[in-house]
Parts: structure tokens; sequence; C-alpha cells
């Protein structure tokens, strides 16, 4: 199935268009189950392609590659043609992210059929959901950079959609063009980066653009530029600081599409983005720092503004931000594997923590935490799944977010000390908000009864998704960590193409420390990045690491397990600057916001100054000085020009007559015989002295 892999986004957008233009809207249309056969079927092909990589002994990576238009260029006074193409590009990463995908979006289109029934525009949220698919589908199997691009912008346009589903109300209206806003000022420096590798490397096609980098022909400082390029436009869609303001406001569209959005989906694209393009920023250093840093300090803020948050899906939002941020950080300092892995795990335990929250609100018809409060009594099921979630999460051995997280901090220590221990702290701020999300909504006794007493387990469809992403949030760590799948999978391939083929499969692929090594090496590099390290922390660091987070969850417990919350209550009251700055999201809305006042502000001063100096002063005044020159010169024109020209017109007038007359009267031929006469006097006398 690996050489049809571009049926996948295909077959989703087909459901899309389907549902979107074939028969009426309907609360109890049968359409969405159109796209729920149609993930099934991409599921299917995904789960193929992943067998394939890692048992069936495929070699990848895979790429096979179709003519899809050419146009003629010119450069140093020759002329040729370009043959732009469009085809697959299937590494390990790619097959991982595959089953993903589609699994995640499986799951939610089954859950909405329950959570969405009633809507009045049911079928047009399924029709938005395969979409969406279709577009990260598109990204993740691409081999060229400018379909990328088209399937990156196309899932910004579904998120839009998405988010302000409910468009009658304000608040979706706000959040998603704060989101597209956001997230398209981060496009603009993708834009401007694949600008630049056509300018110099004549070709969108990944396979071509490695090989020019790998080859050593690109300059280290454009390198730089365009990695840059790259880093914020994966900031706007994965939500790293500080264009990470649209998240969790994008909170306010359905629940499902929440977990599609920020599970396996849009804001791991920003990510994907990275890994595709990652031997770029192995050409810069210094650009593989950044990214490094901005992932810690995504990581870290989120999760600070994550422990004062009492909406339950804004403290998912945060937490997504959060471990964006781990991901980021990895890729930053070399850990491709533990980031792509943490990438795969999280899809799953998001998706439930998400869906999870989406049973409870459907439950008790709220989304505060305070108001909730002992329902495990009231939804078994949905408390059980949420456990393995957020135990996951919080990186609990045995769970999936244990294995992710423990390579991205060795990775992490054996780069930089420093950067360790931010980020083990803000890990063990993640075990702290998540349990205490878990303690507030289900432990205890009921604050709020009238909510509680009409409580009740969600349906079949809505608790069966909750299961299976329960056991991939329980097993996929394990599973995929078990006899190397992840550095089989998740190691970054070389790519060797042979010129002019159209499918090729060619190089094994090779573990991303030594892969690394190898492209500093060819660089001439000494800065240590691609060195080997192990790939787990020291014993002593290890356990310690366990014993905090365990520390943090007892912390948790302590503090809101109620039934009153008198010692929060005090840390609150004690450190009440502290909360104020976190609940003010570090002052980072206000800041953007400020600077939309100031646009508004400039954009006034600016019309002013057009309106009264530019229009007044230069186009009105200029336009009176040419009215009164006008004037002036009609008047000299009137006085003199005209008069001189009709006296002259006058007198050449009254000669014409006066000739006339005397020729008419015949003395014209006696003046001419005077005249004649005269001339031989005159001649004569001359001659004559």
């Amino acid at each position: 199935m690996i050489e049809h892999a571009y049926l996948l986004p295909l077959i989703a957008f087909f459901a899309s268009l389907v549902m979107l233009f074939a028969g009426k809207e309907d609360p109890r249309s049968p359409l969405p189950w159109l796209g729920i056969g149609a993930m099934t079927a991409c599921l299917t092909i995904a789960v193929s392609i992943f067998w394939s990589a890692a048992f069936g002994g495929g070699v990848l990576p895979y790429e096979r590659n179709w003519r899809w238009f050419s146009l003629a260029a010119s450069i140093g006074g020759k002329s040729f043609i370009v043959d732009m193409s469009v085809g697959t590009l299937i590494d390990g990463p790619a097959a991982v992210t595959l089953v993903v995908v589609t699994l995640v979006s499986l799951m939610v289109q089954i859950y909405s059929v329950v959570y969405m029934h009633g809507d009045t525009r049911f079928k047009r949220y399924f029709a938005f959901v395969s979409f969406f698919t279709a577009a990260m589908l598109g990204l993740v199997v691409s081999s060229s950079l400018l379909v990328t691009f088209a399937c990156w912008e196309l899932m910004g346009l579904s998120s839009y959609l998405l988010i302000g589903f409910w468009f009658e109300r304000e608040g979706p209206c706000e959040a998603q063009k704060k989101a597209f806003m956001t997230t398209k000022l981060g496009d603009s420096g993708l834009y401007l980066a694949l600008l630049l590798i056509y300018a110099k490397v004549g070709s969108f096609q990944l396979s071509q653009i490695q090989q020019f980098f790998d080859n050593g022909f690109m300059p280290a400082t454009v390198a730089t530029v365009i990695a840059v390029g790259i880093l914020v436009g994966a900031a706007g869609k994965s939500a790293q600081a500080p264009l990470f303001i649209w998240l969790p406001d994008a909170m306010e569209g359905p629940t499902p599409g929440s977990a599609l959005i920020h599970a396996a989906t849009m804001v791991a694209a920003g990510i994907l983005l990275v890994s595709k393009t990652y031997f770029v920023f192995l050409a810069s250093p210094s650009a593989m720092e950044a990214a490094g840093w901005m992932g810690l300090i995504t990581a870290f803020l989120a999760a600070s503004m994550a422990l004062v948050s009492f909406d339950i899906k804004r403290v998912l939002a945060f937490s997504t931000v959060s471990q964006l941020g781990f991901m980021m950080c990895a890729l930053g300092v070399g850990g491709f594997t533990s980031g792509l892995f943490h990438l795969t795990t999280h899809a799953f335990f998001k998706a439930l923590l998400f869906l999870g929250a989406g049973s409870v609100i459907h439950a008790v018809h709220t989304n505060d935490l305070r108001r909730m409060g002992g329902l495990s009594k009231k939804m078994p099921l949905t408390f059980l799944t949420m456990l393995i979630a957020v135990l996951a999460i919080s990186g609990v051995p045995g769970l999936s977010g244990y294995y992710s997280k423990d390579l991205i901090l060795a990775d992490v220590w054996n780069h930089d000390h420093a950067m360790f221990w931010i980020l083990l702290f803000t890990a063990l701020m993640t075990a702290f908000y998540m349990f205490r999300l878990f303690f507030l909504a289900f432990w205890g006794d009921d604050r709020d009864h009238e909510k509680f007493s009409h409580a009740h387990e969600s349906p079949v469809l809505i608790t069966g998704p909750l299961v299976i992403l329960a056991v991939f949030s329980a097993l996929a760590g394990a599973g995929l960590d078990h006899d190397g799948l992840v550095s089989k999978l998740l190691a970054k391939p070389t790519i060797s193409v042979m010129p002019g083929a159209t499918a090729a499969a060619v190089a094994v692929p090779v573990d991303g420390a030594k892969a690394e090594t190898a492209g500093h090496e060819a660089r001439g590099e000494s800065s240590g990045r691609g060195e080997r390290h192990e790939s787990h922390l020291p014993p002593w660091l290890h356990m310690t690491a366990i014993t905090l987070v365990l520390c943090s969850i007892t912390l948790s417990f302590f503090m809101y397990r109620g039934p009153t919350y008198a010692l929060a209550d005090a840390v609150k009251a004690n450190l009440a600057p502290i909360c104020t700055l976190l609940e003010r999201r570090w002052y980072f809305d206000d800041f953007f916001y400020g600077l939309v006042a100031l646009a508004d502000q400039a954009a006034a001063l600016a019309f002013w100054i057009d309106a009264n100096v530019v229009d007044r002063v230069f186009v009105d005044g200029w336009g009176l000085l040419m009215l009164i020159f006008a004037r002036i010169s009609d008047a000299f024109d009137n006085i003199f020009v005209d008069s001189a020209v009709d006296g002259v017109g006058s007198l050449g007038n009254d000669l014409g007559v006066g000739l006339r007359s005397l020729v008419k009267e015949g003395q014209v031929q006696e003046y001419l015989m005077y005249a004649a006469i005269s001339f031989s006097l005159a001649a004569t006398l001359i001659l004559t002295r």
C-alpha cells in the first residue's frame, strides 16, 4: 500500500466534498457515516504502510513523483524548462504519523456522532473535520514543499472554520479571527523561507533540497535565514512563544474539533515541518539553539499558566502548548527521535484528555472545574480513562508519556544541564496541574448539586473511543520502544534519489545521532551537537526525576482532594501577584492587544495626516495654486496675447482691404512705374560717379 499513499488525502478530501454538497442539512443526516467510512479506509491504508515499514522489511524512504506542470526559466543567459512535481515521500516518521492522524480522526468522528447530535449544522461539521484531516494527511505524505505549504494553508482555513463553527456566538468569531491572524503572521516567515529555498536550489522537492544541503552547496548564513523562517512558521502553527496566544481561545470550537486540532493535526504540523526540513537546521547550529530555547520557554510559560486556570478545556490547551514546547526543545537540542516519539504518544493521551473533557462537559454542561467534583461516582468509565491519560502525560512509569519524556530529558541533559533543570521543573508542573484538573473534576464531593444530580455516563459512541485511546495511551510508548522500533522508525533517514527517477526506495534509515554527526562532519563543524550520547538519564537522575514527579502528584492531591481547599487558597493568597501574572497569561495578550491598539492609533494618525496635511495642504493646496496660475495665465492671454493676435489680424485685414482697393482702381501699376523709374535713376547715378 505504500505505493498508494497518495490515496490517503484524496479519500478524505472526496468524503468532505460529498458531505458538504450532497443532501440537505439535517441534525439526523446519515452522511457523517460516509466520513467515518472514509477514515476507516484511510486508517487501514496507514496501518498497512506502518506494518510494512516496521515489520515487513520495506526499505524507506520511499518516494514517488509525477510531473505537475512545467515553466520556462532563464539564469545566467541560459534558458531551460523547470518541471514541478507532485508526489509522495514516505519515511519512518511519516509512517507513524499517518497511523496517529487517521486513528485520532476516526475516534473523533465516531465520538462526534453523539456529541454533535442535534446541531443544526451537523453534516457541515463532519465535512470540515474530513477536510481538516485531508489537509494534514497531504502535509504528511507530500514530497514537495510547495504542496506542503498548500496543505499547510488549507489546515489554517479548516481550523478557522472549526474554531468558529458556532459563528452566531461572539466568542467563536473572535477566537477564529485571532487564530487565523496569529498563524498567518507565522506563515509569512515560512513563505519567505520557501522563496529563498527555491531561489537557491531551484526546486521544491525535499529530496533534492536535502541533497543540496548535504553536498555543502548552501552557505551557512542562508541556511540560518531559511531555518529561522521555517521556525517562525512552525511557531505560529505549533503555538510556540510568543505566538501561542491563539490556542487557548481556540477552545471556543466544538470539543471533538479541539481534540483533533490540538492532538494529532494542526498543532503537530509545525513540529512535523521542522522534522521534514531537519537537514536545514543541522546546517545552522544557531537556529537549532534558537529552536531549543524557544521550545523550553514555551513549555515553561504554558505550564505555569495552566496552574491557575479553572476552565477544563483551557487547562488542556495550555497543556498542549507546553507539550509542544517539549517537542520543539527536543528537536532543538538534536533529539530528533525523542521529539517525534513524544509527538506520537502525546497525540493519543491528549486526544483522550480532550474527548474525556468533552464527556464531562456533555454530562454537566459546564467547563468550570469549580462546579464539578465527585464525578467518579457518576462516570466511572470516563474517570478511569481520564486517569490513564493524566498518568501518561505526567510521565508516570509504565505509560506512554513516560518513555517519550524520558528520552527528551536525556537529550536535553546531554546538551545543556541548565536547560534540563528548567524542563524537569516544567514536567513537575505538568504532573501537578493535570492531577489538579483530575481531582477537581472527579474526586471528593460534588460542588454543584444540581449539575451533579443530572450527570451520567456518556453513551457507548463516546466511551468507546475513550477506551481505545486509553489503550494506546497506556501501551504506545512501550510498544514503540520494544525491539528498537523508535530508533528504527523515528530516526532521520538519508535521502538519495537518482536523477530523473519517478519512484525510489533508497537508503535504509540510520540512527539520528549518527546522521547528525555525519552532517556536521561534512560541514567541518565541531560544535559537538552531533556527538552520540547515551539515550537515557544517569540512574540517580532518573530516579530523582521519578521521585519528584510522584511528589508533585502527592502535593496536588493534598491541595485539591477536598472537601475544602484551604491550603490551595492560602497559597494563592500568599502568591497573589504571581497568580495574577499567570491568570493574565504573563500579559502576552495585553501586549498583543496593545500592539493592535497602537496600530489602530497609528492608522488613525495616518488618516488624519492624509486628510489634513496630504489632502488639504499638498493635494488641495497644489490644486488651488494651479488654479491661481491658470487664472493669471488666462488674464494675460486675454489682455496681451489675444489683443496682439487680434491687432495683427485687424492690421492684416486692413492692409488686405487697402491693397485690394488699390489693385481694383489701377493705382498699383502706376506706383510700380514710379518705383522702376526711381530705381533706374539711382542706378545710373551710382554707375556714372
